[in-house]
């Protein structure tokens, strides 16, 4: 799978969703997260992503504080991770509709992929 998304063409995208990652804890059991990210690549069945939160405080990565909230009905400061994620298509919900995220911020997203 991953050499076929590696070949596959790139297209731009500008949409939001829930992003569903599993991961285990120290004891062993098996926590489900649910953040909400930012898709700007797709790469035939993977998506270019990265997650958006509210801290500011990240584990082993830094957290840069967006200039506009993409999500309207929410006035706190976001972030988004710096790191740059992919995964298959089925890892996603539905689509946030009435998110959006400012041109400088994309820019600012898009270059840190390019660096990459």
């Amino acid at each position: 799978m991953k050499s076929k998304s590696k070949n596959a063409p790139l297209k731009r995208k500008h949409e939001f969703r829930y992003y569903n990652r599993l991961s285990i804890n120290k004891r062993g059991k098996i926590m489900r997260y649910r953040h909400p990210a930012y898709i700007f690549l797709e790469k035939g069945n993977v998506f270019v992503f990265v997650t958006i939160t509210h801290s500011n405080h990240v584990s082993d990565h830094i957290a840069i504080k967006l200039r506009k909230n993409p999500n309207p009905s929410d006035s706190r400061d976001a972030f988004y991770v710096s790191e740059i994620r992919e995964d298959t298509k089925d890892r996603f919900r539905k689509r946030l509709n009435n998110w959006k995220i400012n041109q400088l911020d994309d820019a600012d997203i898009q270059s840190l992929y390019k660096k990459r």
